[in-house]
């Protein structure tokens, strides 16, 4: 996954310097600058971006970015055409995506225009079990089986998820 997250890393440098790119335009025509930018990865991207969890966990490719945009349209665009250019798309649903309370964000990168920060892992996997559990009843209950993620069980029950479901045979 070292692969994905270099991918990553080098899409958002370019979204950054495109950013850097209109904000001189702007500039040299009296136009507001573009604020700082903020993205949140979400589902499958974040956990498949994080090392010490797809050094444990079994992760399925994606083909989507889950991701909240906190931007201007025209960053979103560029990102958008960045996805494609890099085979991947935006997933348009990602801001229904279920974040669970008590979720935490970790930056992952940090440019002069904007800072891309992930979901952290077992509320990712919280989201999914409780959200979309038959399609990720294996990955939870690998992620159980690793006793990696000491409090997933817990939450899963507190926000409504079926244990049953990930716990049987």
């Amino acid at each position: 996954m070292v692969d994905l997250r270099l991918k990553l890393k080098t899409l958002f440098e370019q979204l950054d310097v495109r950013i850097a790119e209109m904000n001189r335009e702007r500039g040299e025509n009296g136009g507001p600058r573009i604020p700082r930018s903020e993205v949140k990865i979400l589902g499958q991207m974040s956990l498949l971006s994080n090392e010490a969890v797809s050094a444990v966990l079994s992760l399925a490719e994606t083909g989507d970015l889950d991701a909240l945009v906190d931007a201007e349209y025209a960053v979103l665009r560029e990102l958008k055409t960045l996805l494609r250019d890099v085979g991947l798309i935006y997933d348009e649903l990602s801001p229904e995506i279920w974040i669970p309370p008590g979720a935490s964000f970790e930056t992952l990168f940090e440019f002069s225009n904007i800072v891309v920060k992930r979901i952290d892992p077992e509320s990712a996997l919280v989201s999914k079990a409780v959200k979309a559990r038959e399609k990720n009843r294996l990955l939870v209950q690998e992620a159980v089986a690793s006793e990696k993620f000491p409090n997933l069980l817990a939450r899963i029950e507190k926000h409504g998820g079926d244990l049953a479901y990930f716990l049987e045979e």
